[in-house]
Parts: structure tokens; sequence; C-alpha cells
């Protein structure tokens, strides 16, 4: 009685409630506990959880409720430590103070060296090939000029940060067809960045089926490439063939296998139609024989070539469950598998991705975007993506200032369609450019279709984690906390 009476004194005292943060999900006949700051999440009973969303229920506090009193104390002790129960005057506060102290600069540099391609891919979402346009030197020194200044005018603790600096090559074709401008701009990238002591990281997205002297280049200059196959012969050749309908997937995997050799951690992305969907885990299965790291799976965009062919979007339910099979043979592999909006491991934050205004991605005619799948001025997205044009006739970068801010005020806290979401602070409204196309133009208003997958995927890995299904991945922090049953 006098333990009661002291827990009833400390609960009492701090008059505790659940943090508005964290979430209560019911999954297949589970409870679970998520909190994505800590990235903590739990399995819960029915008394455990009337326990955490009631504390200060002076009630449930009477036998035969509490069964250990020393645990239940234990637990609550640790709840508020995590900041999982607080003080009903700390409610109000939102994970503001806790967001990470994004800059709103335009930090990342990307180039799209050419439309050229020697594929057809059969959903290109820029219709890559349909036109050849190169990006002149021009356009490329004024870019890279106004892109350096901006770190030469950055305050000395953005400087300080700023140890490493990105560039990312893509295409709205395949950048390796225009090889001597490929090397030329990587070089001038590391030239200038190392003249600033800075260390430049180049990152590619390529179609894979380059040559073996382009191959050399990549592992002499330690690019790091992204290849993408689609899956298993039958599916690549298909849906990935080669300008004259030739099947490229023999090509891909030669090149995927020398990367290997070589000792690259060498990941793919695959793009999911209905029809490719079935093959997903014969993927994985490929990936692990050919000792790939990591397989990325997206469901196809409805952008470009792909809203004008016969393919669509495989089942939102489905791909999920087909996807949480191939995390789970993943795991056994050791090959990781993900997918853009699996996001509860991650820290939280302020942005999807950098097409939220940090990014300065310059295309073929000039336009600069912050999206790297807007390349086109008769894109209709190009009205909330483009953001400037680099003006060779007045040799100077102009940009449109209003565009930038908007785009950068799409964060979580403004995301009003997700508010109630527990994936909100990690998530932070999915895909913006998705969000554009499938939600009538609205950067705001989430796609359904990406909502469903999302959620459906990580409320699976929250409770397979909390249930000891699966361990913890390699993020600093990410815990799971066992409540005991037992105690209540």
């Amino acid at each position: 009685m006098k333990k009661l009476k002291a827990y009833y004194n400390i609960i009492q005292g701090s008059q505790l409630t659940l943090n508005p943060r964290v979430s209560v999900l019911r999954h297949n006949g589970g409870i679970y506990l998520f909190d994505p700051i800590t990235r903590t999440c739990a399995s819960l009973n029915d008394a455990m959880l009337a326990f955490i969303t009631k504390p200060n229920n002076v009630a449930s506090l009477k036998k035969p409720f509490c069964k250990d009193l020393n645990g239940l104390m234990d637990v609550t002790k640790h709840l508020c430590e995590l900041g999982i129960l607080i003080a009903p005057e700390d409610a109000e506060h939102n994970v503001s103070h806790c967001m990470p102290n994004n800059s709103d600069s335009m930090m990342n540099l990307a180039i799209f060296v050419t439309t050229k391609c020697n594929l057809r891919c059969t959903y290109c979402y820029a219709r890559g090939g349909d036109t050849e346009k190169t990006i002149s030197k021009d356009i490329l020194r004024l870019a890279m000029d106004h892109f350096f200044s901006t770190i030469n005018s950055s305050t000395t603790h953005e400087k300080e940060r700023r140890k490493t600096i990105n560039l990312s090559i893509h295409g709205g074709g395949e950048p390796t067809v225009e090889f001597a401008i490929l090397k030329d701009i990587v070089e001038d990238f590391c030239r200038r960045a190392r003249a600033m002591d800075l260390k430049p990281t180049v990152g590619m997205g390529t179609n894979g089926t380059y040559d073996d002297s382009i191959h050399h280049w990549i592992i002499e200059n330690n690019i790091n490439v992204n290849v993408s196959l689609d899956g298993p012969h039958k599916i690549q050749n298909r849906l990935r063939p080669f300008l004259s309908g030739k099947p490229s997937y023999e090509v891909v995997i030669h090149n995927l296998q020398s990367l290997v050799k070589e000792g690259r951690r060498v990941t793919i992305r695959a793009t999911i139609t209905d029809e490719a969907m079935e093959t997903m885990e014969e993927t994985v299965e490929l990936a692990s024989q050919l000792g790939i790291a990591a397989v990325h799976f997206e469901p196809l965009a409805l952008a470009g070539r792909s809203t004008s062919s016969a393919l669509s979007r495989p089942d939102a339910e489905q791909f999920a469950e087909t996807f949480l099979k191939c995390f789970l043979q993943g795991l056994k592999l050791d090959v990781d598998v993900y997918y853009s909006g699996m996001r509860c491991f991650e820290h939280i934050q302020q942005r999807f991705c950098s097409a939220c205004g940090q990014n300065f991605c310059v295309t073929p005619d000039g336009n600069i975007t912050t999206c790297f799948e807007v390349l086109e001025s008769n894109d209709p997205a190009a009205s909330a993506f483009f953001i400037g044009k680099v003006d060779h006739i007045q040799g100077r970068v102009v940009l449109d200032q209003m565009r930038i801010d908007k785009l950068n005020q799409r964060i979580a806290e403004n995301m009003e369609a997700c508010k109630g979401c527990f994936l909100r602070y990690q998530c932070a409204g999915d895909c913006p450019v998705k969000s554009f196309r499938h939600s009538n133009r609205d950067l705001y208003s989430p796609d359904h279709y990406r909502c469903h997958i999302a959620k459906r995927i990580n409320k699976q890995l929250i409770a397979w984690l909390a249930d000891g299904v699966i361990e913890t991945r390699d993020v600093e922090q990410t815990r799971v906390i066992a409540l005991n049953h037992n105690i209540i």
C-alpha cells in the first residue's frame, strides 16, 4: 500500500499524458506504439494501452490492474525519459524543435547531360531518345559558375558543413552516350571543388549498357552508379529494349558483374509495372546471385511514355505485400531491399526529398529544375519545379525566388493532409512531383496510391520490429522497447 501511494504521487505530481506525436497502431490483431522522434516502437496489450493512453487514471492503479508496481514504475520512468509520456503543458509543443536544421539553400548540383538514349524503355518518364538535345559548354560553364559562387558566398558555418560536395549525373536519356561531355563535366566539377578545399563526390544514374572503356573510367574516377534493371531477362528485355529492339539484359548483367568484381557496392533500381510485380522476388534472388548489395523497387510513375502505353501501375496493396515478402527475403540473402516511402527507420525530416527547393538541376535546354523527373518545359509540372534558366545570351543564371520559396514551404508541418498520420515526420508528404501529377496539381495533397503503399509497408515493419521478427537496421538509435505485459 505504501508503494502504491508513492507511485500514485509520482503519477499525480507530474500529471502525465501520451505525447501527441506518438501513434498507437492496430495491425493484424496486434497493438503497437510508434514514436517518430526517437524511432521507438513497442508491442502493447489492451491493459498496457489503457495505461499509456491514460496514465493518470487513479482507478487503474487498483489491484488486480497492477501486478508488478515496481515494473510499472520502471516503464513509466523509461517512457518519460523517451518523451513518450509527458506533462500536459508540454502537449501543445510541436516537433519543430526536433527537426533537423535544414538549409533552404540549393546544395545539390545535378546535370542532365542529354536526352539521347540507346534504349527505348516502354515507360520512360522523360521519353528518352524522342529528342536529341545535349547540354552545351556555355550552359555548363554558367551553371557551374553560379553554383560554386553560392558556396563562395556562404557563411563560415555553411562552408564548414560542406566538407564534401556532390554532383549527380542524370539523363532525360542515357548520359554515357555523350561520354566526352560527361567526362568534361566531372573533371570540371572535381577541379572546382578541390580548389575550394572540398571533397567532390559524383553519382550517376545509368541504364548500364555502356562499354568497357566507360566502365574503366567509372572505376578510376570512383563514380557511384545506380543501375536500372527491372528484373530477370523476360521483364528487362520487354520493358527496356535497345532502340533497335534488341534485348539489353545481357549487357547490363555484364556491367553489373564487372562492378561487383571491382569491389563496388552496387544498387539496382527496378521500376515495377503490373506485369513486373510477379518477378520481384526473382529479382532479389538474382541480385543475391550477382553479389548486388541493394535493390530499390519503385512502382511505375504515370508520366511520359507510360501515359501512352498499355502499361499500368501495380495494385497498391499487392505491391506492398510483395515488397514486404522481398524485404524479408533480402534479409535472408543479405540484400538491402528498399522503397523510397519506407521511412519508419529514418530520422525525422522536414522534406521528403531535395526537390522541395534544394536541388539545382540543369537540363540540356538550360532550364533549372529541382526535380529529376521534370525536364521539359511542356511538362505541366514545370510550372511548379522549374525555378530558373541559364541565360547564355546574357551570360547569367536567372532564378525565380518566389517559386523556390514556395517549394521550400512544402515541409511536414505544412502538410495538412498528413496530420494524424503516424509517418508524417519521416515521409513529409511523400514525393512532391507525384503529388502534383496525381492530385490535381496540388503540391500539398499526397498521391493516395503511394500513401496506401507507404502506410502498409511501414506499419508492417514497425509490427515486425516490435515483435522481434526483424532486427533494427543500421540507423543510429532506432530502438525497440519491451513493455512487459505481465506487469499489468
